[in-house]
């Protein structure tokens, strides 16, 4: 009696697990990962990383042939609500830190795999930014796309037209200028944003834009409000990295937020 009821017991354990792979196939939306600054104050606040765990996290990803695109190769699975290949990521990074170019450039570069930056114009060449010298090596390279993160990284919404319209058109055409190359894509400051905002971005020229969580009624399939994952010290952890690259963590807060 025991024997079978752990026979059916298993039975219904596997149903289980392959009913949910098959809802998680049919569901799976590309990871897009956020980075901000890779320094050792990872203790201290949530948006940096120290830059051995991002080699290890970046090792991983490689030994594990994770199948890294670029954000503009991301656009069309997310548009279409299409399965991309398996372990499709895409690495994005917030500010334009000047240790993005000495701590995540390399290894990216070392591994070939494609990132974008988003740069704040206003702050480039100041202490802490990467300068124009090395953004256009960085873009030049085949391996890192820069993107506008506007001028002064301000909160859009409480902009008047005028105000929203340089922060957009603005940064893209500094970067365009400085960069020999079109900048289109973009990232909401601070994840902030509304309809009024994400009108603008459209129509100041950008493919796409990112934001952090954009809420539970906003499509999925929004490429102008595409969520990501902020990638903290509790991603030291290799597992917990595992989980938030495999496309289940995104597919669990998909399906919260509807």
């Amino acid at each position: 009696m025991k024997k079978k009821l752990l026979v059916l017991t298993l039975g219904i354990f596997f149903v289980l697990v392959f009913l949910c792979v098959l809802l998680f196939n049919a569901a799976y939306v590309v990871p897009v990962l956020m980075y901000h600054s890779l320094n050792d104050n990872y203790n201290i606040t949530k948006l940096s990383v120290s830059p051995g765990s991002f080699e290890r996290q970046m090792e991983f990803l490689y030994k594990h042939r994770y199948n890294v695109i670029g954000l503009d190769k991301a656009i069309p699975y997310i548009a279409r609500r299409e399965k991309p290949p398996p372990r499709t990521v895409v690495i994005t990074f917030d500010d334009g830190y000047y240790n993005n170019y000495v701590s995540a450039y390399p290894v990216l570069k070392k591994y070939n795999m494609p990132a974008t930056i988003f740069v704040i114009t206003g702050k480039i060449g100041s202490p802490g930014y990467v300068g124009w010298k090395e953004l256009e090596e960085m873009a030049d390279s085949g391996v890192i796309t820069i993107g506008s993160h506007t001028i002064s990284h301000l909160w859009l919404p409480s902009l008047n037209q005028k105000e929203l319209e340089r922060e957009l058109k603005g940064s893209k055409e500094i970067l365009e200028k400085h960069l020999g190359k079109k900048v289109d894509l973009f990232c909401y400051p601070i994840g902030a944003f509304d309809d009024r905002v994400e009108k603008a971005v459209k129509a100041a020229g950008y493919s796409c834009a990112v934001a952090t969580n954009p809420g539970r009624f906003r499509p999925v399939n929004d490429i102008y409000a595409i969520k990501r994952i902020k990638i903290s010290r509790t991603s030291n952890n290799l597992f917990v990295f595992f989980v938030e690259t495999s496309g289940i963590y995104t597919w669990i807060k998909e399906h919260r937020d509807e």
